[in-house]
């Protein structure tokens, strides 16, 4: 553990670069389609085949789906009127938001409707597989709430298998250095209709967070893998985690005896995993092997949208401009 936890051999320059490089890319990444090399493609290996139920246990990480921020932009300013009351400016926009100060939706943002539908649209595919799921997990930010929720309502077990809010699944700090968003109480989420596992007691606090908020790579990686190994060990049964970006690879690199990787190569793998995407690791069930877990295919395939741009109605009254675009 202490091995794979160690910081990545020399400066982490570049770091600056790579941020504002994140913060460009990460806007588009709905309109991005990663396309496999030729003999990379496995064509006897489809998706949506029925999930081997009798092999081991099963872990499924998937990133939340699209949200407001990125899609509008500062997007807060012009969605509630002088009395904090939510105006509804696009289609995709959601149509109502629990009440709370417009600062938290800031910091703390909701799921588009497409979002939405991406996240049921997930959860339907891994019913169609065959996919069973015992617990669930979610980083407390609001989008990733709602993103379980909506899979779980693809799953058909929305009612049934509550959320379990766990802190530590929170990403990178490096992101909150002037604090934590607020987010919604438990309490807050089941009045506005989400099925929150209200026993569950988390492995983390928020008070544990704001107490690390000049965290660097590796400490996030090892945040992570810390609380994902004590869910894997203290635990029964497929676990179905929601997070961020890169806890797809927090809450899998280290299971599966892969090294963390130097800062710039994880950030640039951020800008790969776009909305929705799923990875799934298996317990081996072989004790002479040193690592229990390895991937396996995931259950559904990917999810790809293409960039729709805002209309304007009134691009139709300006006849200059219907004239320039024919030029």
């Amino acid at each position: 553990m202490e091995q794979w936890l160690k910081k990545p051999s020399g400066p982490e320059n570049g770091v600056a670069d790579m941020w504002k490089l994140f913060e460009t890319m990460k806007k588009h990444l709905a309109a991005t389609v990663l396309t496999p090399d030729s003999d990379e493609v496995d064509h006897d290996d489809h998706f949506n085949t029925k999930d081997d139920t009798t092999k081991g246990r099963r872990v499924f990480v998937v990133r939340h789906a699209e949200r407001v921020d990125f899609t509008f932009g500062n997007w807060t300013p012009n969605s509630f009127d002088v009395a904090g009351n939510y105006i509804r400016r696009d289609l995709n926009m959601p149509r109502t938001l629990p009440q709370r100060k417009i600062c938290q939706w800031k910091r703390d943002t909701p799921l588009t409707n497409l979002g939405q539908y991406q996240a049921r649209l997930t959860g339907e595919a891994m019913k169609d597989a065959g996919v069973q799921i015992d617990l669930v997990y979610s980083s407390p930010s609001f989008r990733c709430i709602q993103t379980a929720s909506s899979i779980l309502e693809g799953l058909g077990i929305q009612e049934t298998i509550p959320i379990r809010v766990e802190p530590g699944l929170f990403e990178w700090l490096m992101w909150y250095k002037e604090g934590l968003p607020e987010w919604l109480s438990n309490e807050e989420l089941v009045s506005s209709g989400y099925n929150i596992a209200m026993d569950y007691k988390p492995l983390s606090t928020a008070e544990d967070l704001n107490r690390i908020l000049e965290e660097s790579l590796s400490d996030h990686y090892k945040r992570n893998s810390e609380l994902a190994d004590q869910l894997y060990k203290t635990t029964s049964g497929n676990i179905l985690i929601v997070g961020h970006a890169s806890t797809l690879d927090t809450c899998t690199r280290h299971a599966v005896g892969n090294e963390i990787l130097p800062t710039i190569d994880s950030l640039q793998l951020l800008l790969k995993i776009p909305y929705c995407s799923v990875v799934a690791i298996e317990s081996t069930n072989v004790l002479s092997e040193r690592y229990k877990w390895k991937f396996i295919k995931p259950p559904c395939a990917p999810i790809s949208n293409t960039k729709n741009d805002r209309f304007d109605w009134k691009v139709l009254l300006n006849k200059g401009n219907y004239e320039k675009l024919h030029i």
